[in-house]
């Protein structure tokens, strides 16, 4: 009888980042009620892919 293998461990914790992908903290002001709608309309995620979409404006 062959014997059961263990399963493979889960990795835990947040995917590595590739490194020319590396994000970096910022501290933003908003009230409980902005907080509150920016939690219900993604959060950072929601954030990054506004600011990935956004055209600069011209000078």
């Amino acid at each position: 009888m062959e014997e059961d293998k263990p399963a493979a461990k889960k990795r835990r914790g947040r995917p590595a980042v590739d490194p020319d992908q590396q994000t970096q903290p910022i501290a933003l002001r908003l009230t409980a009620a902005q907080r509150e709608k920016l939690t219900k309309l993604g959060g950072p995620p929601w954030v990054r892919d506004k600011i990935d979409k956004a055209k600069l404006p011209k000078e």
